[in-house]
């Protein structure tokens, strides 16, 4: 290897590096902002790590020479055998990909009481999760609901919102008193222009 492929390679790892740093840092702000449970914050930011992490794989392959002939051959043989492995389950991968559209962009989020419109196959409750593979709701007895990510993402959903506590309004102090506008009834009231 040439001094040239190593610093290629070197460079390789600190852009992943930081890329890794700043996604963590984004999928936990967002977690937060949306009042998201930590274990789903984590296996969205686990998932894209995990993306990531072949991207930067592939990169250094490339760049170590291995030559696009043999770097399919590989991915040939990798997307066959997970291909054959989740040949009945194909929508796992399908309802993994819908988890992080709905962590990144959906509205609705734990704590909302929902209606998943599918024709006669109607589902109603409260979120009280949303995992890799599923919404789970809490259902008006004491039933519990599961729906597939990849479902709830492309039916539509009528949300009702939890309440949430009120904000507090800002409190301001001013040093002057704020006029009276208020006429007296024995006051004439201001020529008009």
């Amino acid at each position: 290897m040439t001094f040239h492929t190593l610093l290629l390679m070197a460079l390789v790892g600190l852009v992943y590096g930081l890329g890794q740093s700043s996604l963590s840092r984004l999928v936990k702000r967002i977690g937060r902002e949306r009042h998201v449970a930590e274990a789903r914050i984590h296996y969205v930011n686990a998932v894209l790590s995990g993306a990531l992490a072949v991207m930067a794989i592939v990169a250094v392959c490339i760049i170590a020479g291995v030559g696009f002939r043999d770097l399919g051959l590989l991915a040939g043989s990798l997307f066959a055998v997970i291909g054959v492995a989740l040949f009945a389950q194909w929508s796992i991968l399908s309802n993994v990909t819908a988890s992080i559209i709905v962590f990144f962009f959906f509205p609705y989020r734990v704590g909302d009481q929902v209606r998943i419109i599918d024709g006669e196959n109607t589902i109603s409750g409260r979120i009280t999760e949303i995992t890799l593979f599923h919404v789970i709701m809490a259902g008006d007895g004491d039933e519990l609901i599961t729906f597939p990510n990849a479902l709830a993402f492309q039916r539509a959903v009528v949300i009702n919102p939890a309440p949430r506590p009120p904000l507090k309004p800002a409190i301001t102090k001013t040093s002057d008193p704020i006029p009276d506008t208020k006429m007296s009834p024995h006051q004439d009231p201001p020529p008009t222009p």
